[in-house]
């Protein structure tokens, strides 16, 4: 799973519109707007460094991603988080943070306009910078 040797990667700047769509959908739950802004061979990767619970395998396609999505953020943070656009090296990201505290640094990679990689950093060794 991942980027193919013929698949041809060049990244595109992510807009801060994107990225304040994607957060409306996902705090408003509505996983059918979500859905419209995902490639439909999406993928997602999330980095805990074992010291946090993250997802274990990469998650693809767009109905698996999106429902992850809305069923952590539900799960784990259950409504006692903010979520807010963030400059993540040098690009346009989301910090996910609990009070003060930042609990995910969200990466986004589009093609032709929709999320087509979606990475999320957990690992509080790695957040210290955000």
């Amino acid at each position: 799973m991942g980027i193919s040797e013929e698949e041809k990667v060049a990244a595109e700047e992510v807009e801060q519109e994107w990225v304040s769509r994607f957060l409306t959908s996902l705090k408003q739950g509505n996983v059918d707007h979500l859905q419209s802004l995902l490639t439909e061979d999406v993928m997602i990767v999330s980095d805990g460094g074992g010291k946090v619970n993250a997802i274990k395998r990469p998650v693809q396609m767009r109905d698996n991603v999106a429902r992850l999505l809305l069923k952590g953020i539900e799960h784990y943070y259950q409504g006692s988080f903010h979520l807010e656009v963030a400059p993540l090296n040098g690009e346009t990201g989301i910090a996910l943070r609990t009070g003060d505290e930042t609990v995910a640094a969200i990466f986004i990679q589009l093609r032709r306009g929709k999320f087509a990689r979606i990475y999320i950093v957990s690992n509080p060794d790695k957040l210290t910078w955000v």
